[in-house]
């Protein structure tokens, strides 16, 4: 964990670290030695850092990283590395106030850096304190100067803790300091997603177009960054202008495909993959020949997309998503028998993918294998609770074979787990009302039209005979104020 990433650009120059670096180690762990020149502390730092938390063990490596910062800065406190580092540290287990007490030490010795200021600001946006956050950024950048490494460093960290507001005056900053900035908001185009702060991304891509109208790698990001947020008509207009800038763009052209197919343009995708193929080598586009073969299924010719398939998985047998898209061709057709073999090795390649479960389960189903599909529903319930599609599978399961009552206790363990879920409500009141409890059924329904009136068809997708049930009707009609002939 680094987000100081100008503290290792020595390693891309001659002077290179040239010491024993394992028997250092040795020497630290083993107390053989407890005085370090700045840089063997450095490099012991890397080491922990660089392997954490996966080879010494979260624990150990968490001690070891803190005990080399606390006796380097106490040893070298004029060296504001070593607290920049303790303060990434601290930030990650949100000690803020310890934080900052550290920057607080380190600025007596180092008054004018930059780099100590921009993480006391960091930590106010954190704690909430946006205001007093953005005029200590202001004031950094202000007294600041235009060094690239400084300002990239200072806009990766901001993006990695959310603090996209800040991001922004860093990142007018670094674009007249000449950094290229885009590889970093591409890096963090995942995170707003996950984040719900990819509108927030957006405009610092469009500025930088602004900057320079004619970067390929510009347009490519803010492509990526309108596939994430799900537009995918501004997505393809961006990564238009990615490809005519640069037509040997190839990720960005990975990515316009991926943006055909969302759009359901099957023929299209087909059509710019196989001219693409001429175009550059057979392997650039192998992460997405899943797509390719879907697409030839989307277009009605199952026979090259089963070839397709076949192809794929030989040449990648643990791709889940590929064993899975052909067990669906199968699937549809309702020929269970030759599906469930590729949905189970879908399913055992990846088992926290939930439709890969369901869809299996549904499989078993049809194959009249039923000891099978509750056997796989039960470990579903408890591997994705948090899903209500696997309840109300599950349950629709139950109902089919004439299970009324088990249907009900599953539903109820559902809402147990996802309380206030209209659509597992809905199902509640249709199985009430179909085994018999009309009040029960009424009271639930009316919870549910209460949550989200317009799910109400759920009711009649799952029990069409409900649409001539007057009391349903007539409870659906005080929320919706529609007609009984619904």
């Amino acid at each position: 964990m680094s987000f100081f990433s100008s503290d290792w650009d020595d390693e891309e120059e001659e002077d290179v670290f040239q010491g024993d670096v394992d028997a250092m180690v040795r020497e630290f762990e083993s107390k053989q030695r407890i005085k370090f020149s700045a840089r063997e502390w450095l490099e012991l730092y890397r080491f922990y850092a660089g392997q954490f938390p996966t080879q010494t063990g979260q624990y150990r490596a968490d001690t070891y990283i803190k005990i080399i910062l606390e006796t380097a800065i106490q040893q070298y406190p004029y060296m504001p590395i070593f607290t920049l580092h303790m303060v990434e540290w601290l930030v990650r287990d949100q000690k803020y106030t310890k934080a900052r007490s550290c920057i607080n030490q380190a600025l007596q010795y180092a008054p004018f850096e930059p780099a100590l200021e921009f993480m006391q600001a960091l930590i106010f946006g954190l704690q909430g304190h946006k205001k007093k956050a953005m005029d200590e950024v202001l004031k950094v950048l202000q007294n600041a100067g235009e060094e690239e490494a400084m300002l990239e460093d200072f806009l990766e960290i901001s993006l990695y803790h959310g603090q996209f507001d800040l991001a922004m005056p860093i990142l007018e900053k670094a674009l007249d300091a000449g950094a290229e900035v885009s590889a970093i908001l591409e890096k963090y185009i995942e995170k707003a997603e996950e984040g719900g702060l990819i509108e927030s991304l957006l405009p610092m891509i469009q500025r930088i177009i602004d900057q320079d109208p004619y970067s390929a790698e510009a347009w490519y990001v803010l492509g990526s960054g309108h596939m994430a947020k799900g537009d995918h008509e501004q997505a393809l207009k961006a990564l238009d202008f990615a490809i005519t800038i640069n037509d040997n763009f190839a990720d960005a052209w990975i990515t316009y495909l991926e943006c055909i197919y969302e759009l359901g343009r099957y023929e299209d995708f087909i059509r710019h993959y196989n001219e693409l193929q001429l175009k550059f080598p057979k392997k650039t586009f192998a992460e997405i020949e899943g797509l390719l073969a879907w697409s030839y299924y989307e277009q009605g010719d199952v026979k090259t997309c089963r070839t397709l398939y076949k192809e794929i998985i030989k040449q990648q047998p643990q791709d889940a998503e590929c064993w899975y898209s052909m067990g669906l061709t199968w699937h549809y057709e309702e020929n269970y028998s030759a599906a469930i073999p590729y949905l189970e090795r879908a399913y055992n390649l990846d088992h926290f993918e939930s439709d890969y479960g369901m869809v299996l389960a549904s499989a078993y189903f049809g194959a009249h294998m039923q000891e099978k599909w509750e056997t796989l529903y039960e470990s579903l319930r408890i591997e994705h609770t948090s899903n209500p599609e696997v309840w109300l599978n599950y349950s629709t399961s139950l109902y089919e074979i004439g299970e009324t009552g088990r249907a009900l206790e599953i539903v109820e363990t559902g809402l147990q787990n996802i309380p206030q879920h209209c659509g597992l409500l809905y199902r509640l009141a249709a199985l009430c009302y179909l085994s018999g409890q009309a009040s029960a059924a009424l009271f639930v329904l009316e919870k549910a039209l209460e949550i989200n009136a317009n799910e109400h068809i759920q009711l009649f997708t799952f029990a069409p005979e409900l649409r001539h049930a007057t009391q349903i009707l007539s409870c659906i009609s005080k929320f919706t104020q529609a007609r009984t002939g619904l």
